[in-house]
């Protein structure tokens, strides 16, 4: 992954507003994994929505990513180390690692040099975990405004992102394969947080800057007529893979 890859330090302040948190239960069944939990790498860390959330799991944790604007907005914490780096090469200490986390990210790097870099960096039987989610499902009235959105954006995606919306399927790294519980996450969300999370996404970014026009303000009347009452609990299944280093 390289700064051609950075699709997100432009709108740094929009990614850190739209983006989700997830269960501390999907972090506890990880950890449970893992054979250690001295150090876990969160890996493409963007504005600390996972990093944060780590440290009451692991003793150290280390964040990083190659957008140093999304770095400036993660939640401070003296359990956390960020730093700016890209997923193929962390600088740490070989077989250091017993969690790599990849929330919403694996998509953008280069695989074969993540893999290698995986490898080099866990322990003994450490995990890497990878996970993503792809549209929110709100009610049938919203969903159908969001599929005109959807339609609108889907020439101005990054080729990387469907790796992402074909639910990681090809993921191959070279690990053995665990099976884990299903996640979906959840968030009780006003209209506007859930125009936030729109505006977050890359190809949102991409269409303004190529259309010259907004499409999340242009269908602001739509998504309010549609949009049920002030709150809202949004849904989206999580897409999980996690791994483990053989001894």
């Amino acid at each position: 992954m390289n700064q051609a890859d950075d699709h997100f330090s432009p709108i740094a302040k929009e990614y850190a507003r739209g983006r989700l948190g997830y269960p501390l239960e999907l972090y506890r069944t990880l950890a449970a994994q893992c054979p250690a939990r001295d150090l876990a790498w969160d890996c493409g860390c963007g504005s600390g929505q996972v990093a944060s959330d780590l440290p009451d799991f692991f003793t150290q944790v280390i964040a990083t990513d190659i957008s140093e604007p999304l770095l400036a907005l993660a939640p401070p914490d003296a359990r956390v180390v960020y730093r700016a780096a890209p997923a193929e090469s962390s600088g740490l200490p070989a077989a250091s690692v017993d969690l790599i986390t990849v929330a919403q990210a694996v998509h953008w790097f280069d695989l074969d040099g993540f893999w290698r870099e995986v490898l080099r960096v866990l322990k003994p039987g450490g995990v890497l975990a990878i996970w993503g989610y792809t549209w929110p499902d709100v009610n049938g009235a919203t969903n159908r405004v969001l599929g005109v959105l959807k339609q609108e954006i889907a020439p101005f995606w990054p080729a990387r992102s469907a790796l992402l919306q074909s639910n990681y399927e090809t993921l191959n790294p070279p690990l053995q394969e665990l099976t884990l519980p299903a996640f979906e996450l959840s968030a009780a969300w006003s209209l506007e947080d859930y125009l936030d999370h729109l505006r977050s996404w890359s190809a949102v970014r991409y269409y303004k800057e190529h259309q010259r026009r907004d499409i999340v303000e242009a269908l602001l009347p739509e998504f309010r007529s549609a949009w049920p009452t002030a709150t809202v609990n949004v849904r989206w299944p999580l897409v999980l893979r996690v791994f483990r280093k053989e001894t």
